[in-house]
């Protein structure tokens, strides 16, 4: 279609809007990879060198998996430039609200693509004092082929400050004209809602070390009651229930998504012939002290149920995903949202905050051992250890959905592979592109 057609008519310019999703979906990002970047690094995986040197911190500035994610990254960018690009110039086609609500839904894409693009390519915010260290291409306009190539295009690394200003700017729209939620189980899941920018802008608040922001806009979802914990941890990863209370947002995949092309994340989790390209050994590994033998996710999120101590033979898998394409990619769950909240509630409180510990204990209660006692303010010595708590509970609970090595990165604390800080803690930017591009600079040490 051209351009015209795409717009032409509201049938026309709906279908351009689902298209996002599509190209949301890209088997080199968001289709599951760019999830899986940010846990190949991080402690609880062995390394895996199936994905070039990303899982073993030996990528070369050449490297095809690392040139393609970044390109992967873009490409999606893409989608949602040029919808945001075209849709001003065919206004009146499609109700004011309707209007609004694509918008949103372009500016909640692009906000997520930014997040990742910029924790992969880029140190984390805080890594110098104003975030004033080189981030990645703010790209905000959709280039054709008559101005793809002008020396306008050669465009610089902003700072990461820059990108995460962007990101603030395009959730906060997003809230403002999305849908609280959708008619169907599909759409309220698969679709951006008001809930999901709410959740993600909360989290990018913790990155950036905004905790009362980010307590409140976790506030807002959990007050809202438009979503609940599921009654297991396994809930949430079941193919017939990912379109849960619990999933506030998810890439949405199915069976012809990414068929036998291994880039879908159950297509590298999952057992295959034995084996997975992903082992999560260092996970299973977890001392019973902080993950018990009898907790819910090492009993149903596990395979085969690991005992502390144990060799790393047999390999352990994760369960949370189990078919080759059409596992979703998890983007947002109320496990987070409560979790986000209590980070940022025990932050910025001058002691123990109450409230932290209960938006704690909900998370936590639903997995631990029933003779396991839940937690009570007398737990904690120290504000600091309530703190801890809360991220040890985000890596049992959201492990293997692109968390942990980015929560461990943001409090300045080292991998079990790779130091705080170093050079090769993250990606390089493609040698193609820098080629390419006079105006982009290299990440040191590549």
């Amino acid at each position: 279609m051209t351009q015209e057609d795409a717009f032409a008519n509201a049938d026309r310019i709906q279908k351009t809007a689902i298209g996002m999703y599509d190209q949301l979906q890209n088997p080199e990002f968001l289709g599951g990879r760019a999830l899986i970047y940010s846990d190949v690094r991080s402690d609880d995986t062995n390394p895996a060198s199936f994905f070039g040197g990303i899982g073993t911190f030996t990528a070369l500035a050449n490297d095809p998996t690392v040139t393609a994610a970044w390109t992967g990254g873009y490409r999606s960018l893409y989608g949602a430039n040029f919808f945001l690009q075209e849709m001003p110039k065919n206004t009146g086609k499609v109700s004011a609200e309707l209007e609004a609500q694509y918008t949103g839904e372009a500016k909640f894409i692009r906000a997520l693509l930014y997040f990742h693009l910029v924790n992969l390519f880029a140190q984390p915010y805080n890594f110098t004092a104003d975030a004033s260290h080189p981030g990645v291409v703010l790209q905000l306009t959709a280039p054709d082929a008559s101005n793809a190539f002008d020396a306008t295009q050669a465009k610089p690394r902003s700072t990461v400050r820059e990108v995460y200003t962007q990101i603030e700017t395009d959730l906060n729209d997003a809230i403002a004209s999305l849908p609280e939620t959708y008619p169907t189980p599909f759409e309220k899941t698969a679709r951006a809602t008001k809930d999901a920018a709410r959740t993600l802008l909360s989290r990018v608040y913790l990155y950036e070390g905004k905790y009362s922001e980010a307590a409140a806009l976790a506030g807002t979802v959990i007050t809202g009651g438009r979503h609940s914990l599921a009654a297991t941890p396994a809930v949430p990863f079941t193919l017939a229930t990912f379109q849960n209370p619990e999933s506030i947002f998810s890439v949405a995949n199915n069976v012809s998504d990414n068929p036998n092309t291994n880039n879908a994340l159950g297509q590298h989790y999952r057992s295959r012939a034995g084996s997975g390209d992903i082992s999560v050994n260092p996970y299973a590994l977890i001392p019973v002290a902080q993950f018990p033998a009898d907790d819910r996710r090492r009993l149903l999120l596990l395979s085969p149920t690991a005992i502390p101590g144990a060799a790393n033979s047999p390999l352990v898998l994760t369960q949370k995903y189990k078919e080759a394409s059409a596992d979703y990619a998890p983007i947002a769950r109320y496990a987070e949202t409560l979790l986000n909240r209590a980070e940022g509630l025990a932050q910025v409180a001058t002691g123990i905050s109450s409230e932290a510990v209960t938006l704690l204990n909900q998370v936590r209660d639903r997995s631990k051992p029933a003779a396991t006692a839940s937690y009570t303010v007398a737990s904690f010595a120290t504000k600091q250890a309530l703190i801890d708590a809360i991220l040890l509970e985000r890596r049992l609970e959201l492990a293997f959905e692109g968390h942990r090595y980015y929560d461990l990165m943001r409090y300045k604390r080292n991998s079990s592979r790779v130091t705080y800080g170093a050079d090769r803690a993250i990606l390089p930017i493609p040698l193609v592109d820098i080629q390419q591009n006079p105006n982009l600079v290299q990440n040191p040490g590549y």
